[in-house]
This record gives C-alpha cells, structure tokens and sequence, in this order.
C-alpha cells in the first residue's frame, strides 16, 4: 500500500517524469548585516546597567509590637495590662508606618491583635481577683 502523503515513484497515472539534471535550487540566503558573523544576533551594548531597587527596610515598630503583645500576655499577672496599652500604642505607629513604606503591615496588625488580647486578659484577671477576694 502507498502513501498518499508522498509522490508517486513513478511519476504517476502513467505518465512519465522528465528527469531533472542539476543541483536543486534552494532559496537564496537572507541577506546578513554587517559585523554580525553567524549564529545568534546579539545584544548592543548598553550604555548603562539600570539600578536595582533598593531593600525596603523593615517596619521596627510592628515587630516590636508582636513582641511586646507576647510578653504582656506571657506577664499577664504582673504588668501585662501596662505593656499591652504601651504595644497598643506602638502597633498602631507600626501600622502608620506600613501604610506609608508597604512594609510590616500583617506584623503591626498581629501586634495590635496580641496587645488587645493582653488588655483583655489582664481586665479578666483583675475582675476574677476581686470577685474572689471578697
């Protein structure tokens, strides 16, 4: 069986082929531009490599917000209430800070979380203490 995809071997239904003598003819190559060479064009120098973009710092009052909002609640019996409003109060400068660099939002959020959770214990704490003692 033959494949239709390919030309008949001999030269059809019957018909007979004129033999072709000669090179084959192939397209004439793309015209090259000058000092290029072969392969790959490449690249034209640049004049100057841009600057890559500088470290965004890190927000230190968020995390000194996640930090004190730990401590106020590892200390809630002692001084936890007191650290937990001053955490407050610097996880929110943390979270004026994240709005204006786009750095440390998640953290200052969190240490604002933390601190609220600190004040609320240490109420309950003080709440249950003085309803037992008397």
């Amino acid at each position: 069986m033959s494949n239709p995809y390919q030309p008949d071997p001999y030269g059809g239904y019957g018909q007979q082929q004129q033999p072709q003598y000669g090179a084959p003819q192939y397209p004439p190559p793309p015209p090259q531009q000058p000092g290029y060479g072969y392969g790959y064009p490449q690249q034209q120098p640049q004049p100057y490599a841009p600057a890559p973009a500088p470290a965004p710092l890190p927000n230190s009052a968020a995390t000194a917000s996640v930090v004190l909002g730990f401590v106020g609640i590892l200390t809630v019996c002692f001084y936890g209430g007191f650290l937990g409003l001053i955490g407050l109060g610097v996880g929110i400068a943390g979270l004026n800070k994240s709005n204006q660099t786009g750095v440390g939002r998640n953290a200052a959020i969190g240490g604002i979380v933390l601190n609220v959770l600190s004040v609320l214990i240490s109420i309950a704490v003080v709440v249950f203490y003085l309803s037992v003692k008397t």
